[in-house]
């Protein structure tokens, strides 16, 4: 109303009585009431169609997640830690669910918070808050990205000291172990969002990052990305969000179940293999072994999903890989996408007025030596050693150079021949590529999990042992004693 259309202040509309607004009661007082919306059923006012709840939909998926729970005790998968967090998900589900759609992530963080305190004690979550406080605290500051780069690479620097002298005693057993797990990668996705970030980030979204719940029971855990994440909570209907999360969960648990089978039952020892068959059988058995990581980096994004966020698969038929290459980009998606985004464009992109082969050569390189170092670093936070063999070493080199080769020759290959038609021909192809590429990774992985190179070309010189089982005795040689 303009100030010359308003009430003179002696005309009648100012002398009605004014009636008093009621008081609320004191918990309504300084909380905003939000209000279903009757003309959008299962919606709060101005909530995305995404949230909308469906009983008929949920409570399906909370069965689908009671009866996995079920199996996880009766089987024993994986450990307390887990089958805690998977119970206080079914717990704090429906709540979640029922809440408006502006405090369902700062559910999610108290959640998290509950199941840190949970795993780990009092004791020692107040220890893991108190150095998560900091770093998140230095990100956070408003100053100059370099000089909080900096302070945390000093700050990192004075931890790793503390981490491997006698002083760390200090803390309670476990400390370093799980700040490591939390922030050893994903600080390094922080500050680089934030660093091109146009906005300054809130702080419920940095704490959801830093604190997610299955990350207390799997210190391997998935390098998550922190604008993938962002972006995919509730990009889809959170319905078919949770079916994609109990379906990943589902296949992780196949893949736990699968590892403990080869593990109790198929696997020998380095000691027990005898000729080419025992051989043979205990270098797929110990390559079969990563079936748990893949199956915890399953389970762990299916968790995060219940809660909304839709995150991509972590592992794609990496047993099917036709090249190194395409091994690369099957086995631990995200760390590949990891990798991609902090070394391989960065080099890329320096060295773009070089030849295609050089930068992509450089690249590579750049990746697998970051690669070597990173899994070092990481084996540093969790064990407590650096873990550098040369078959580690070795390892990485030899992958580094096969995906380097593959690299070049994918990219001069034409792209009418990327085209794949399914004739007995090309899959008889398919077939050898696939089998040499799996035969070579696991003759590698065989290296990489040796305790020296010795030792491994020990292993593989029993391929040549003849079993003396079974097989008779020459004559004018003495008989083999029983």
């Amino acid at each position: 109303m303009r100030p010359d259309q308003r009430t003179p202040a002696n005309s009648e509309a100012t002398q009605k009585p004014v009636t008093a607004r009621p008081r609320l009661a004191p918990h309504r007082r300084f909380v905003e009431l939000v209000r279903p919306d009757h003309g959008r059923p299962g919606l709060y006012a101005d909530e995305p169609e995404v949230c909308r709840r469906d009983w008929k939909l949920f409570i399906p998926a909370l069965i689908q997640l009671g009866l996995l729970l079920a199996l996880f005790y009766r089987f024993r998968v994986e450990g307390p830690a887990f089958r805690l967090l998977v119970t206080l998900s079914l717990v704090a589900l429906p709540v979640h669910y029922l809440l408006p759609f502006r405090w369902k992530k700062p559910a999610f963080v108290a959640i998290s918070l509950g199941g840190l305190i949970g795993v780990l004690g009092v004791e020692l979550s107040s220890a893991v808050l108190a150095i998560s406080s900091i770093l998140i605290g230095i990100c956070v500051m408003p100053v100059a990205w370099g000089l909080r780069a900096s302070l945390i690479g000093l700050l990192g620097l004075a931890f790793a000291t503390v981490r491997a002298s006698s002083t760390s005693g200090v803390l309670p057993d476990g400390t370093w172990t799980m700040v490591g797990t939390m922030f050893m990668f994903r600080i390094l996705i922080y500050l680089y969002e934030i660093k091109y970030a146009q906005r300054r980030e809130t702080l419920t979204d940095t704490l959801s990052y830093f604190f997610l719940l299955p990350n207390y029971c799997f210190l391997h855990f998935p390098v998550v990305d922190y604008r993938t994440m962002q972006r995919g909570y509730f990009s889809r209907d959170i319905h078919t969000i949770m079916d994609i999360g109990l379906g990943m969960m589902f296949k992780g648990t196949t893949h736990l179940l699968m590892y403990r089978l080869i593990y109790h039952e198929l696997l020998v020892t380095p000691d027990e293999v005898q000729g080419a068959v025992g051989l043979a059988g205990y270098l797929i058995c110990n390559y079969l072994l990563y079936l748990r990581v893949s199956g915890q980096f399953h389970m762990a994004c299916g968790m995060l999903h219940l809660f909304g966020f839709a995150l991509p698969e972590t592992h794609h038929n990496y047993l099917l890989a036709t090249s190194f290459t395409d091994y690369w980009r099957r086995i631990n998606i995200y760390w590949k996408d990891f990798m991609v985004r902090l070394i391989f464009n960065p080099v890329a992109f320096r060295l773009k007025r070089r030849p295609t082969w050089q930068a992509l050569g450089a690249a590579t390189f750049a990746v697998f030596v970051a690669t070597w170092a990173l899994h070092a670093y990481q084996s540093f936070w969790l064990r407590g050693s650096w873990g550098i063999t040369l078959p580690d070493v070795l390892f990485w080199g030899i992958l580094g150079v096969l995906v380097m080769v593959n690299v070049q020759i994918d990219a001069r290959r034409k792209a009418s021949t990327r085209t794949t038609k399914w004739t007995v021909a090309n899959i008889g192809l398919r077939s050898l590529k696939t089998a040499g590429t799996f035969i070579t990774i696991v003759l590698l992985w065989s290296l990489w999990s040796s305790p020296s190179v010795g030792a491994w070309t020990n292993l593989m010189s029993k391929a040549f042992v003849i079993e003396q089982v079974g097989i008779p005795w020459v004559a004018g040689m003495p008989a083999p004693q029983s």
